[in-house]
């Protein structure tokens, strides 16, 4: 019981039931009780935000030069990073750019921050790299498994009561880690999908909270929106499906919702 309930509990129980009455014990001293019934008790609920743990993975592969998307995504991440730390500096943020590999963004460095240029044109890709070798590698694929995987790294060293993964993304995965080689495959392989939801399945299973937020400024581009569909599915997360314009709107909405509070009774 709080403070503030068992002082209101002091001053329920005379009110309801009058004074004490001063009593001789068989022992020869003296007591006063004070008489007490469930009606007395005074319970109060206290709500606290816990703190939270979020990674932002960005896209980072070619497409997003289009439409303004990666401007977009910029800003969001700049305004992220206002938000929290003027209102939930107890909160870590963390920022992941993926391409055809994956690293983790600086604060200091999200605004200088850009997508990779297409350098092939071919109408089928199917290249194995090795990971020590991914930056010889053509840049502009999109490795979100590899993403995913930098981001869990990050997550587990967090103490957090709340991890959130907001995955922001223009298209489905065309790149893959198996063993210690990078597929980069065009057009999108089944492979790569495949990884990258068995990646992001075990970030739930570690507690994550996964959050996506496709891109779509055409009709052009709905086709690959199944894969935003199945992630979804099996994270039991949310999704937006948003163009570049409404995106900051639709990542505060679920930054916020994410923060959850927990109630005390007292």
């Amino acid at each position: 019981m709080s403070q503030q309930g068992l002082h209101q509990t002091m001053h329920n129980a005379p009110t309801r039931h009058g004074l004490p009455q001063t009593t001789k014990n068989r022992d020869g001293s003296y007591s006063s009780p004070i008489k007490f019934d469930e009606h007395d008790l005074e319970l109060h609920l206290h709500e606290g935000t816990t703190s939270c743990s979020t990674v932002v993975l960005l896209d980072m592969s070619g497409s997003m030069m289009r439409y303004g998307r990666f401007l977009a995504a910029k800003k969001v991440a700049m305004a992220m990073q206002s938000l929290v730390r003027s209102r939930f500096p107890q909160d870590s943020l963390d920022f992941i750019g993926f391409y055809s590999g994956a690293m983790r963004i600086p604060e200091f460095a999200v605004p200088l921050t850009m997508p990779k240029p297409v350098t092939i044109y071919d109408y089928q890709v199917r290249l194995k790299v090795p990971i020590q070798q991914i930056d010889k590698a053509p840049q502009h694929f999109t490795n979100l498994h590899m993403g995913l995987q930098l981001a869990r790294r990050i997550l587990r060293k967090r103490q957090s009561e709340n991890k959130q993964l907001f995955i922001i993304t223009d298209g489905q995965p065309t790149a893959h880690v198996e063993s210690d080689n990078v597929y980069l495959l065009y057009p999108p392989d089944q492979r790569s999908a495949l990884a990258t939801l068995k990646e992001a399945v075990l970030a739930v299973r570690e507690g994550c909270r996964v959050s996506t937020f496709a891109l779509i400024e055409d009709y052009w581009g709905m086709d690959w929106v199944g894969f935003v569909d199945q992630l979804t599915k099996l994270t039991k997360g949310v999704a937006f499906y948003t163009n570049s314009g409404e995106l900051a709107s639709c990542v505060m909405e679920s930054y916020l919702s994410g923060r959850k509070k927990k109630t005390y009774i007292a």
